[in-house]
């Protein structure tokens, strides 16, 4: 009985690993070139990128790549209604796909390539649609980056994306308010333009930066610090300086220029202590206020950050 019994468990595995060889080589054959084109569509109408991205081809570089699955998976809407009009193959293997879809509200035409890999029908890099998106602020350039769907792009650059409906989103998003929406598709480049403006988050938010700044100005020191705005008369009372302690009463409230450029941090109150020698020789320590802190500088904007510079 027990011998019989492992002779049936053996056989089993044996019809259960032919039945999954028969399953394999079922569903790795090569489709057709239009059982493929509808694989795609379906996937760009229910945003699947895994299945899209086994149907691609072509690697476009690892920021490249990484840009087309976050953009895609924020996207703002997907294609829908796709339909198949036409498939011509032709003698190198290569399969012209012409195609039509709904994208927002307007029907529009893809078009794509495919081509017998050997392995399979794959895309190439023709199904791809280009964007070009920047923000503006009073008439200049906002910064370097904008986000597309869920990704942050470089601006005033050429994106190779797949056919969807974006959302474009100045950056830093919570800092530049502003948004667009790109229809992506196969036809022709599509250009974005943000006007964009300062949030009304923004100003607490560069506030939180320079209230940071100020405290690293107010740490000890032996000597006064560069770029804090900050001047400490210890020489008319003191030879020699051996330290300098801070106590801020109030720090600069900022503002922000209109036109982002800039900002100034005035009305501070900070109170220095300095501690040295005097001419007589002597160990003493004086103190000094400063009812006008000021602390100005410029801004910039780098991918999502907004970067204060004081001058």
């Amino acid at each position: 009985m027990k011998r019989g019994a492992v002779v049936g468990i053996v056989g089993g595995i044996a019809v259960l690993a032919l039945a999954a060889a028969g399953v394999w080589w079922f569903t790795s054959r090569p489709p057709t070139a239009q059982a493929a084109a509808e694989s795609y569509l379906r996937a760009l109408e229910t945003g699947d990128f895994a299945v899209i991205a086994g149907l691609r081809g072509d690697d476009l570089g690892a920021d490249a790549e990484s840009l087309l699955q976050d953009a895609f998976a924020g996207a703002a809407s997907y294609v829908s209604d796709p339909e198949i009009l036409e498939v011509r193959v032709d003698d190198d293997g290569i399969a012209a796909v012409h195609a039509e879809a709904l994208l927002g509200d307007d029907r529009h035409t893809l078009n794509f390539t495919m081509r017998d890999s050997g392995d399979g029908w794959e895309l190439t890099g023709d199904h791809l649609g280009v964007l070009q998106a920047e923000a503006i602020l009073t008439s200049a350039p906002a910064g370097d980056s904008v986000w597309v769907g869920g990704a942050l792009a470089p601006a005033a650059t050429e994106l190779r994306l797949l056919p969807a409906v974006y959302e474009v989103q100045a950056a830093p998003r919570g800092i530049l308010a502003g948004t667009a929406t790109a229809t992506v598709g196969t036809e022709e480049p599509v250009a974005v333009t943000i006007d964009a403006a300062l949030s009304p988050e923004a100003t607490a938010l560069a506030q939180t930066q320079v209230d940071a700044y100020a405290d690293a100005c107010a740490a000890a020191t032996a000597s006064v610090p560069d770029n804090c705005g900050l001047r400490v008369p210890w020489a008319a009372d003191l030879a020699a300086l051996d330290s300098i302690a801070f106590r801020i009463d109030e720090r600069p409230v900022l503002s922000l220029h209109d036109d982002a450029a800039g900002f100034d941090a005035t009305g501070g109150v900070i109170v220095a202590t300095a501690s040295g020698t005097t001419r007589g020789g002597e160990t003493a320590s004086f103190t000094y206020r400063a009812d006008d802190w000021a602390l100005r500088g410029s801004i910039r904007f780098s991918g999502d950050d907004m970067i204060l510079a004081v001058r």
